[in-house]
């Protein structure tokens, strides 16, 4: 069983109420209030590579990823790029704008071909204030934000780097198709791979190393297998009994 760069979903329903309700921001909301945001979205796709907004500027949309990678960076006075993270589908980008004057609080670049959804940054605005439920849904959305955050700093304290980059696999592969024999194909390349789990590029490929030989996971270009999860699941654990994984949980 393989699980690909990007779920498949049906693109077509990316700007309908019911997509639009499995989001966060947006959930249990009366169909009338979500109406307005699907109505008001468009799709549109971006190659890899593309800036989708640059820090300190103004903001007029917020985004929500259907398809494909976004990295979410600061770039310091010197000019040095800090990832803050990495978001797939069904993640949202830029909203908290509303808080920052109207301009972008960090930068946003497609790294893998994407189908993302722009909606009015105004309209959200408006209908915080008339609507307690979406407040409460974007405070909601902005702690679960911060909490992975936090669990990834941890994991940087609590883990060795063959250990992270176990968790950051074991992060990509859904529950239930955490099997013996998955491959699983890197959504994004190596360097921001290590970049996300806090390690230089020399770092990641010895700790790559450690890992394949630890726990028998095999490597073929950009895929892993993974012909036994026990053995990773045993080694990622250590001495932890849950190990905190870096995923998004939309994916």
């Amino acid at each position: 069983m393989a699980v690909t760069k990007e779920q498949k979903i049906d693109l077509g329903r990316c700007n309908s109420r019911a997509f639009f309700k499995e989001l966060t921001l947006f959930a249990d909301l009366p169909d009338e209030e979500v109406g307005r945001f699907s109505d008001a979205s468009q799709l549109k796709f971006y190659k890899k590579g593309k800036h989708l907004y640059r820090e300190g500027e103004q903001a007029y949309s917020f985004y929500i990823i259907c398809t494909g990678w976004l990295r979410l960076f600061h770039t310091t006075e010197e000019g040095e790029e800090l990832n803050l993270a990495v978001v797939t589908r069904k993640s949202t980008a830029g909203e908290s704008a509303i808080f920052e004057q109207g301009f972008f609080a960090s930068s946003a670049q497609v790294v893998e071909d994407a189908q993302i959804l722009s909606v009015p940054l105004a309209l959200l605005k408006e209908q915080i204030r008339l609507s307690n439920h979406l407040a409460f849904n974007m405070l909601t959305s902005m702690a679960q934000y911060q909490r992975r955050h936090e669990l990834q700093l941890e994991q940087y304290f609590l883990y060795s780097a063959p250990q992270r980059i176990g968790c950051f696999l074991l992060g990509l592969c859904p529950v239930l198709e955490q099997i013996d024999g998955v491959k699983l194909d890197l959504p994004y390349d190596k360097a921001l791979i290590a970049s996300i789990l806090g390690m230089k590029g020399a770092t990641f490929s010895r700790a790559l190393n450690i890992l394949r030989e630890e726990t028998g996971i095999r490597i073929i270009g950009t895929s892993i297998i993974i012909d036994s999860m026990e053995r990773l699941l045993k080694f990622v654990n250590g001495r932890h009994p849950v190990p905190h994984l870096p995923r998004d949980p939309n994916y």
